[in-house]
C-alpha cells in the first residue's frame, strides 16, 4: 500500500506538472504583439481618358448639325495634330434640345436647338496628354463651346510592383516588432497571424480620385 501510495502520488505529482507547463504555454501563445508595416512609392500614371464635351446653338436644324461637325472636326484635328492615332479618339452620340418643347426654359432669348456632345481619348501618351490640357484654350479661340473638359489618369501597372512592396512592407512589419521585443526586454517567436492590409492609389497630393497623373501607392 505504502509504494502504491508513492507511486500515485508522483503519477499525481507528474501530471499536475504537465498540466502546469501546458497552462505555461498556452499562456505565452496568448502573449502577442500586432504591428503593421507600411511601403509607399511614387509612380507615374500610364493611361490616361480625357473627355471633351462641347455644344453648339442655332434656330435652324441644318446649322446646328453644320456647326456641330465643325466643332467635331476641330476637336479631332486639335488631338490629332498633338501626335494621338485617331483610332484612339472616340466620337460620342450627339443630344439635341428643343427649348420650344421643354416647359423648364423660361429665357425667351435662347436659340431654339440645344446640341451636346463629346469626345473621348483614350491614351497611354500620358505626357502628350499633359502638354495638350495647357494648350486647349486653343479651341475656344477658334470658335469651340468646349463644356466639361475632364482628363482621368489612371495606373494599371500595379500587380508588376505589388509584390516587391508588399515584401518591403513585411519587412518594415518585422523590424517594428524587433524593436517592441527590445524594448519590452521580450523574445519573439514565429508569427502568429498575417494578413495583407489595404492597397491604396492616391494622387500626389494624397486625394483619392485621377486628376494628377503623379501617384502615390500605399501597400
Amino acid at each position: 500500500k505504502f509504494w502504491s501510495s508513492m507511486i500515485l502520488a508522483v503519477g499525481i505529482a507528474v501530471a499536475g506538472g504537465a498540466i502546469g507547463l501546458s497552462i505555461s504555454r498556452v499562456k505565452a501563445f496568448d502573449r502577442y504583439v500586432t504591428v503593421k508595416g507600411l511601403a509607399e512609392r511614387t509612380v507615374k500614371a500610364d493611361e490616361a481618358i480625357w473627355r471633351l464635351g462641347f455644344s453648339y446653338s442655332s434656330n435652324t436644324l441644318d446649322d446646328l448639325y453644320r456647326g456641330m461637325a465643325q466643332s467635331q472636326k476641330a476637336i479631332q484635328d486639335f488631338l490629332t495634330s498633338h501626335g494621338f492615332a485617331p483610332d484612339a479618339i472616340q466620337v460620342q452620340p450627339i443630344t439635341v434640345t428643343d427649348n420650344e418643347s421643354n416647359s423648364y426654359v423660361q429665357n425667351t432669348k435662347l436659340k431654339r436647338y440645344k446640341a451636346k456632345a463629346s469626345i473621348v481619348l483614350m491614351t497611354k501618351k500620358v505626357d502628350a496628354v499633359v502638354k495638350s490640357v495647357q494648350k486647349i484654350s486653343t479651341l475656344v479661340q477658334g470658335g469651340v463651346v468646349l463644356g466639361n473638359a475632364e482628363v482621368k489618369y489612371l495606373f494599371s501597372a500595379l500587380n508588376q510592383i505589388k509584390p516587391k512592396m508588399l515584401d518591403q512592407a513585411t519587412l518594415n512589419a518585422q523590424k517594428a516588432a524587433k524593436t517592441f521585443a527590445r524594448n519590452s526586454h521580450s523574445q519573439l517567436a514565429g508569427i502568429r497571424q498575417a494578413s495583407q492590409g489595404l492597397v491604396s492609389i492616391r494622387d500626389a497630393d494624397g486625394s483619392y480620385g485621377n486628376a494628377d497623373p503623379i501617384k502615390k501607392i500605399r501597400v
